[in-house]
């Protein structure tokens, strides 16, 4: 798998993996022995305020001259006073980013990057990593969920057996044939299968090989593939907002603008659940619902 992450990284600078975590080390060593390393978790001093934090990391590196633009990246001022203890796990993760900043890191490996309830860090964080289309180094990241990966911009990869595999490339459906109409979805749950019409299935995850329907916040394995099922949805008011998600647009309440390049869906009843939307497929759907 090294020798393929190596070819992969050699044809970007901004890539997203989703895999486990037996994935970090190799992904890590294809990043670079310079890149700095954010963690997921400790490596905090819990009693230290942020300021103190990073100045402390600014004395060790020789770089206090990196302090301020750490704090600006990160939007870190209103912050600087509160101790690390009491921080929010976005705010921590802002942090982490800030103090490989200061260090004077110019190549990332960021682990669950966006793994968190809080939107404001979501939003700093994606747009930190926007900047990267603008400016030198490479960022690295590894996420364990798959709608994670998909919101950061740049190259989505997934990581299966040790295959690495593109997420953003399109599905053959050329030699797809002509499908009969639909009035029920076939689905299964614990070795029982149940029939669901259209209309109550909010949204179908492809992760890991499989397709996933879910039906009031219960998920349920699907035998189809996407390309299938979106010609089979798409007369019921279904989009096809990612290649890895299908939506009903009539369970959409929202519509979420992380950066320029980055968007998300929000369904009624998953408050919580970002449905990637591609930044192709933007101009589609304000074609297709005018907003």
């Amino acid at each position: 798998m090294e020798e393929l992450l190596r070819e992969v990284l050699s044809g970007s600078r901004m890539l997203h993996f989703e895999g486990t975590k037996k994935d970090e080390a190799p992904l890590m060593e294809a990043a670079g022995r310079d890149a700095g390393y954010v963690e997921d978790e400790g490596a905090l001093y819990e009693r230290m305020t942020v300021k103190s934090y990073l100045k402390f990391f600014a004395g060790l590196s020789g770089r206090s001259g990196r302090v301020r633009s750490a704090v600006e990246q990160m939007h870190l001022s209103e912050l600087m006073r509160k101790k690390l203890g009491a921080c929010t796990e976005g705010q921590k993760k802002r942090v982490r980013i800030a103090r490989e900043i200061v260090r004077g890191a110019q190549d990332f490996f960021v682990l669950n990057p966006i793994a968190f309830e809080e939107e404001e860090s979501k939003k700093v964080i994606l747009g930190w990593m926007e900047s990267f289309y603008e400016r030198e180094g490479r960022l690295v990241t590894l996420s364990l969920s798959h709608r994670d990966t998909c919101i950061c911009p740049g190259d989505h990869y997934e990581i299966i057996q040790g295959e690495v595999r593109c997420i953003d490339q399109g599905e053959n459906t050329q030699d797809s044939p002509e499908l009969p109409q639909v009035s029920k979805i076939s689905v299964s749950y614990n070795e029982k299968n149940f029939l669901f019409n259209p209309e109550e299935i909010d949204y179908v995850e492809a992760n890991d090989g499989k397709v996933f329907v879910y039906v009031k916040r219960e998920q349920y394995t699907g035998a189809f593939r996407m390309g299938e099922l979106e010609e089979k949805l798409a007369r019921f008011g279904f989009f096809r907002c990612h290649r890895s998600y299908i939506v009903n647009m009539q369970k959409v309440v929202e519509l979420v603008k992380w950066t320029r390049n980055s968007y998300s869906l929000r369904l009624s009843g998953y408050e919580k659940t970002d449905v990637p939307l591609s930044k192709g497929k933007i101009q589609e759907l304000r074609s297709m619902y005018e907003f």
